[in-house]
């Protein structure tokens, strides 16, 4: 179950990386007239568009191709506003920058359509983790997981930008509730330290997704082609509503432990164990009292979970500027090929989810995600240094693998820390909470690079700074691994209490 649920996770990383591919910025340059198609293009721009490709120079009546390549044309002091373009294919093929001519006026449009994504995945971190903290887990899985697929196959076929916007918008909502509906489904169908092997075993697929967009792209440079390619593994999935169970322990949270023992009863015989005598008294006794409180926002921040929700708002805010700072904005850091570069990035992910689960079990939850974020920092601030030192691109690569090395770990124990500090009431609700700080730092990405006006070592400065920033906040939190360890009974109510306290007090 725990491999099934992980392939959950391949479709939405397909859609969250694909803008690094469909949305790169290329070389553009003014159309060449179509009397002088024999005239090389750098010989053309250097012509007509002396300052950007926005203005073009007005041609005199007569020149030629010859006239150009022999400087003996006339040159006019007067542009004009060039109206079609032409894009450097060399390196990345058709994107949505050249199919609806987003450049000058129009190229804050660029970012506008990933920001509007990232509304979406805000929004939906949220109203996903109520709908899945009252439906249930495998409903809203299976149910966003259709619409997911739904909406990436109507995205091949919009014709206009305004249309393209409206299906990212949904498609960030859908996303985000799908990934975090299987991760909790995922760390909910085990106990003890299978909660963080669970866990972190559901984030394996982000980097090999990564690495898959990556080759794709290479074999497939139309943006339409490469979305389709990439949209029709995830309707493949759908065939899991057979086979995946739901969250006994939401059952049981919701009172319907008949349903949850027949879950468990299955399981036990997959697996060859034993079946408790006294399942049914068990099961009796972790139902709850009152089967009266419905999940709500406001219980996020009532008693111990207001200070809880709160440091991880700001955490959850730093990681994500951390990690998908660097991941979505490879291609503006210029370090040679991107898709060469992307892959290094992606498979220095792969260890550093590996080496989460020991570390986890080990160390607890607090101290690796304030050295691992503040490592981040580090890294970041060196590549910087060694930029202004150093004029080789593997240096600042070197640097970078350390910075996403790090950060990819923070990013595989930050959810499990949250699942982990709410109840199972809101469980889902708490960990999809997180997506709004998430959402709010994934609105600024697009324009992180944009502070390079101000100063080019900027963006990286910022990183580093918030990276700091919010690993210190985690250490404001209490470990759940000393909760986890407590043997004293909990008699509070379901809004307190963090993982295990909540849900294993029958052991």
């Amino acid at each position: 179950m725990t491999f099934l649920l992980a392939m959950f996770s391949f479709p939405c990383t397909f859609h969250i990386y694909l803008p690094t591919f469909t949305v790169k910025s290329t070389k553009f340059w003014c159309r060449l007239p179509d009397n002088l198609a024999g005239l090389p293009i750098q010989d053309w721009i250097n012509y007509s568009q002396p300052v950007d490709a926005c203005y073009v120079r007005v041609l005199p009546d007569g020149i030629t191709a010859e006239s150009i390549l022999n400087h003996t044309a006339p040159i006019l002091d007067s542009f004009q506003k060039c109206q079609q373009w032409d894009f450097d294919r060399s390196e990345i093929g058709d994107t949505i920058i050249s199919e609806w001519n987003l450049v000058c006026d129009r190229s804050g449009l660029t970012n506008l359509a990933e920001v509007v994504f990232l509304i979406g995945v805000g929004f939906g971190g949220v109203i996903g983790g109520w709908i899945s903290d009252k439906f249930g887990r495998k409903r809203i899985l299976m149910g966003m997981l259709c619409l997911q697929c739904t909406l990436a196959i109507l995205s091949l076929f919009v014709r206009s930008y305004v249309h393209y916007i409206i299906v990212r918008l949904i498609m960030g909502f859908v996303s985000v509730s799908v990934v975090y509906a299987a991760f909790v489904l995922s760390v909910e169908l085990v106990s003890g330290k299978w909660v963080t092997i669970a866990g972190v075993c559901n984030f394996f697929p982000l980097p090999l997704a990564y690495i898959i967009v990556s080759l794709l792209s290479l074999l497939l440079p139309n943006w339409r082609d490469l979305q389709l390619a990439l949209s029709l593994p995830g309707c493949l999935l759908l065939i899991l509503w057979f086979v995946l169970p739901e969250s006994p322990r939401w059952l049981i949270g919701r009172g319907r432990t008949q349903e949850a023992k027949e879950i468990i009863v299955k399981a036990a015989k997959f697996n060859r164990r034993e079946i408790p005598e006294e399942l049914d008294k068990m099961l009796m006794m972790s139902k709850p009292e009152t089967e009266a409180e419905q999940p709500s926002v406001l219980m996020l921040f009532k008693g111990v979970l207001l200070m809880r929700t709160f440091c991880l708002f700001l955490a959850w805010f730093s990681m994500t500027i951390a990690y998908y700072g660097l991941l979505l904005n490879i291609g503006n850091l210029n370090l040679g090929n991107l898709h060469v570069t992307s892959i290094i990035l992606a498979v220095v992910e792969i260890p550093a989810i590996a080496v989460s689960i020991p570390i986890l079990l080990k160390a607890g939850r607090k101290i690796p995600i304030f050295i691992s974020m503040l490592v981040c920092g580090l890294a970041c601030v060196a590549s910087e240094l060694f930029s202004m030192s150093f004029d080789d691109d593997w240096i600042l690569i070197a640097c970078l693998m350390v910075g996403k090395f790090a950060i990819g770990s923070t990013n595989m124990m930050m959810p499990i820390f949250t699942a982990e500090l709410y109840p199972t009431l809101i469980r889902n609700l708490g960990v999809g909470a997180s997506q709004v700080s998430a959402g709010l730092a994934l609105i600024c990405i697009p324009y992180l690079w944009e502070l390079t006006a101000l100063n080019e070592h900027l963006p990286m400065v910022t990183i580093a700074a918030l990276s700091a920033v919010g690993g210190g906040i985690v250490l404001l939190l209490p470990n759940t691994t000393s909760i986890n360890d407590s043997k004293k009974p909990n008699n509070s109510s379901p809004c307190n209490g963090a993982f295990t306290i909540s849900d294993d007090k029958v052991h």
